[in-house]
């Protein structure tokens, strides 16, 4: 059966316009949508065409194209965007496979591509005893190192925004997933990097005045507040209100000695000071002289000098796993695997949480390198070389499957069907 791949929204830069290239001379059809100027300037040419209609004129116009060019795949980067949403569930209808990329759950040096779904909507499974019947099935897959992609990272965001504000005469109708406009968010990011400097210096300060205290300390690591992890896979409707819950746990329940250090996001240029909102609510609960916070610094050291950490549901709790540090995750998270995360309540982790078991974290991480990741990355040309590679094998292993009259068995353990996952979320 001819493989045919629509693909929506991804990473910015050229990494999925190669994916669908290389696809394409494999003997698949392949399609792109765009849904504003910096879509188009990513992929653009005659295997693309621009959707300029509002959200409400979505769900048809995907389904058109479903039936019309017989789609077996659909390709998202981020799979809770409401146009990816909305593509989803009609894929679903028309038993179009869905994939989904995503940063790596473990990082540097990975991407994520699942099937179905990718973070609190993963089909993988959550008990303990599945990943350790695996480990030992095969080899982990060696793997290779990127390098460094920031500034690859940075041209790509420029020339996205640029494009897309030119040409946003055409694409009206578009909202866009994130809170802020392209030319506010310049202006918060030229904010950011003018002050940088300063808060790089302020937080070097702070973490020499932490280790000479040497009291001991927990660290909370805080996500975007645009982070879909954050409003879709947890109970907080923002990153403020996640702080407000853990301070307040924090000052009635952790040992009197102890601290609290916040670190903030590295790509997090947002409007909201939340040095300011950590330190008034820690004023008026009476543990100001308790609680620092860091706009930077090494975080694989502060972690391994903390007691625990703490975290919603980002990919930084896979790293405190990884360093054996005891971890809570308060929101949906495929790590948040009893005998890996803390399950106790926050309340108790304080004082009585233990670091994960180190048996069961390889078991998770070789099933994951086996299954789920790709080494490689999305932006340097070193990591979409590696990237691609991989991606293709994926997707040539998913298409062997389907053909085959013998499926091999699956690596990944899944515990229930990505169709009930999405239910269950709706």
């Amino acid at each position: 059966m001819k493989r045919s791949y629509l693909f929506l929204q991804g990473p910015h830069g050229p990494f999925l316009k190669e994916l669908g290239r290389k696809l394409h001379d494999s003997g698949a059809a392949v399609l792109r949508v765009n849904f504003n100027g910096g879509d188009w300037v990513d992929w653009n040419g005659a295997d693309a065409i621009s959707f300029t209609g509002s959200q409400y004129d979505w769900p048809a116009y995907v389904a058109e194209l479903l039936r019309r060019y017989q789609v077996t795949d659909l390709v998202v980067f981020g799979d809770c965007r409401s146009l990816h949403r909305i593509a989803i569930e009609q894929s679903r209808a028309f038993g179009v496979q869905v994939h989904a990329f995503e940063e790596g759950y473990f990082r540097p040096d990975w991407i994520t591509l699942e099937e179905g779904g990718v973070n609190g909507h993963s089909p993988l499974c959550t008990d303990p005893d599945c990943y350790l019947s695996y480990q030992n099935e095969e080899r982990e897959p060696a793997s290779e190192k990127v390098g460094p992609s920031m500034r690859w990272i940075l041209f790509y965001c420029i020339r996205y925004y640029l494009v897309k504000s030119f040409f946003s005469y055409r694409f009206r109708r578009y909202i866009r997933h994130r809170p802020y406009r392209p030319y506010q968010e310049l202006l918060l990011w030229l904010r950011y990097l003018v002050r940088m400097p300063l808060l790089r210096s302020r937080s070097k300060q702070r973490i020499r005045f932490l280790r000479q205290r040497g009291n001991p300390y927990y660290l909370v690591c805080l996500q975007l507040d645009s982070d879909a992890q954050l409003y879709v896979h947890s109970q907080y409707l923002s990153v403020a209100e996640f702080i407000n819950q853990v301070l307040r746990s924090f000052a009635a329940d952790a040992p009197p000695d102890s601290l609290l250090v916040f670190k903030k996001h590295p790509l997090d240029p947002s409007a909201v000071s939340y040095e300011t909102l950590v330190r008034l609510e820690a004023y008026s609960l009476g543990i100001r002289d308790r609680v620092v916070f860091l706009h930077a610094g090494d975080l694989p050291r502060l972690m391994q000098d903390s007691q625990g950490v703490v975290v919603v549901n980002s990919t930084v709790g896979t790293s405190a796993l990884h360093h054996g540090k005891p971890t809570i995750a308060l929101g949906t998270a495929i790590y948040d695997i009893p005998g890996l995360t803390w399950q106790g309540g926050l309340e108790r982790f304080w004082s009585e949480a233990t670091p994960p078991d180190r048996e069961l974290y390889r078991a998770f991480r070789s099933c994951l390198n086996r299954g789920v990741l790709i080494n490689g990355g999305f932006f340097n040309p070193r990591g979409r070389k590696l990237a691609l590679a991989g991606a293709l094998r994926r997707f040539q292993s998913w298409t062997e499957k389907e053909q085959s009259a013998e499926l091999p068995k699956k690596v990944v353990p899944f515990r229930r069907s990505a169709e009930e996952r999405f239910s269950d979320s709706a």
